[in-house]
């Protein structure tokens, strides 16, 4: 009997082992990327307004390693240090979109790249990206409120079985 509660125990400590880090990192990988592109769109607009005021655009990005909380200051400043050591600064930037894997970075690399490559105004279409950006959470906020009572209705209609 005893050894029947300590190899139930043993597979629970393991099931939870294996299972409650991975949840915690989870969780963790999750917050940080919703920290990061909450900030995205003022990080782009502050790029922007560096080039605007006549900076180049690693000054830029410095300026918004020394004025931006992480996780953006942190992500920018490896973008630094790796063009700093001698790498392109699109393999940086290509780099920061592997590491992060944010759709609103992505575009923003992607543009820059491309103007980098055909050229153009960055500042203008730094601040039509930041623009989109800020628009599609507004419109994401505006679908979750409207759609808040019909997912409750869901939660206790699901539960309703668990609770009789």
């Amino acid at each position: 009997m005893i050894d029947v509660i300590s190899g139930g125990r043993l597979i629970l400590g393991l099931g939870l082992g294996f299972m409650l880090p991975r949840f915690w990192l989870g969780r963790r990988k999750s917050g940080r990327l919703n920290a990061f592109n909450k900030q995205l769109p003022d990080t782009i607009t502050l790029i922007a307004n560096a080039l605007r005021a006549g900076s180049s655009f690693l000054q830029a990005i410095e300026l918004v390693v020394r004025e931006s909380r992480p996780p953006i200051s942190t992500e920018f400043g490896r973008v630094i240090r790796e063009v700093n050591l001698g790498l392109p600064f699109e393999q940086a930037l290509k780099n920061m979109v592997r590491r992060v894997r944010s759709d609103d970075l992505e575009l923003m690399a992607t543009a820059i790249s491309i103007q980098h490559t055909v050229g153009g105004n960055l500042a203008e279409i730094l601040d039509s990206i930041a623009y989109t950006i800020r628009e599609r959470v507004r419109i994401k906020g505006e679908i979750r409120t409207l759609t808040a009572q019909q997912r409750l209705s869901g939660y206790v209609v699901g539960f309703l079985p668990i609770g009789l």
